[in-house]
């Protein structure tokens, strides 16, 4: 009987002890493993060394057909250009994945570094007489501060012209599209390679599902690799905005975890 009644008694506790609470999202940890990759790893260096020693290939064929034109190259700047995982470790470190106040704070540093590879294939462009445009979704008001770091890397800036082409710069350039902006260089140049670490970089592709985004990239596929070079960037892009959509940063983080398939 003793026996019994313990057993009641035990049971009765599980019945009656409180849920376990739930586990608290920390949207900054989605972006732990891709920031560590990109600051840390080999085989990142390698993948930006890689692209960048091929399109120093491409631009040499490219250079061996003769035009009228000025030659130009453009590229975007973060995580193409230039490397921001100083900025992300700090956003971590809030338990955040952005942060306005801390961007802002982080752009008037300018102390973005370099992406491997990147300062070597600007010199060797300029040596060729082909003349770099930056081509930026950071904005116009930003623009003294972007400059200042794009000096302390050394990359090329051209003193007659301006080659920093920012978002709002122009009414017509307002817009995150940077699709006015490409063709605004090639009114005036030859632009013989595009660089960048986001889809949007070559061509319009905000708002669009992930099997358009694929389809974008099937019929331009002859284009990458020989005129358009992508690096990659696992932290963040327009690729997220296809996966989770808008929310809280715990809704885009669990509708990440459910597009995964097992």
């Amino acid at each position: 009987m003793k026996k019994i009644f313990l057993l009641c008694v035990v049971f009765a506790g599980c019945a009656t002890r409180p849920p376990a609470p739930a586990q608290q999202c920390n949207p900054g940890l989605a972006l732990v493993n891709a920031t560590a990759w990109v600051s840390t790893s080999a085989e990142y260096r390698a993948s930006a060394l890689q692209t960048y020693t091929e399109a120093r290939r491409a631009l040499d064929t490219a250079l061996s057909t003769s035009s009228d034109r000025p030659a130009a190259i453009i590229l975007d700047l973060d995580e193409t250009a230039i490397d921001n995982t100083k900025f992300e470790a700090r956003v971590i470190r809030q338990g955040k994945t952005y942060d306005a106040d801390t961007w802002k704070q982080w752009v008037s540093e300018s102390a973005a570094g370099a992406t491997p590879g990147a300062a070597e294939f600007l010199t060797y462009a300029k040596s060729r007489g082909v003349t770099p445009f930056y081509i930026t979704n950071r904005k116009a008001v930003e623009e003294a501060a972007i400059r200042k770091n794009l000096e302390k890397l050394g990359y090329p800036l051209d003193g007659a012209e301006d080659t920093l082409l920012a978002r709002g710069e122009r009414p017509e350039w307002s817009s995150s599209d940077k699709t006015p902006r490409r063709e605004f260089v090639a009114a005036r140049y030859r632009v013989l390679l595009v660089l960048g670490d986001d889809l949007n970089d070559f061509v319009a592709a905000a708002d669009k599902s992930l099997e358009e985004r694929s389809a974008l990239v099937r019929e331009n596929s002859p284009k990458f690799g020989t005129s358009w070079f992508i690096l990659p960037n696992p932290m963040y892009g327009s690729w997220e905005t296809a996966v989770a959509g808008n929310g809280t940063a715990c809704d885009e983080l669990q509708r990440k975890i459910e597009v995964l398939k097992p």
